[in-house]
């Protein structure tokens, strides 16, 4: 079963669940470094912040819209 949902920075392993703990994206990625290494998750990680979210469909068409 494929499931189709982004719910993590992959590089670092860090679910958006733990990093949602965190104020902002900056504090964030001081802490982590998530959104810095290959950027994949950077837009749902700005997605995250803005909704509250922690789950988007791959091809979530908010995403255009928050960078």
């Amino acid at each position: 079963m494929c499931d189709d949902k982004v719910n993590r920075c992959e590089c670092l392993h860090k679910t958006f669940a733990e990093l949602k703990l965190f104020a902002n994206l900056e504090e964030a990625q001081k802490a982590t470094g998530c959104g810095l290494e290959c950027e994949g998750c950077l837009p749902y990680l700005h997605l995250m912040f803005t909704t509250g979210e922690t789950s988007f469909d791959i091809d979530d068409p908010r995403l255009t819209s928050v960078l």
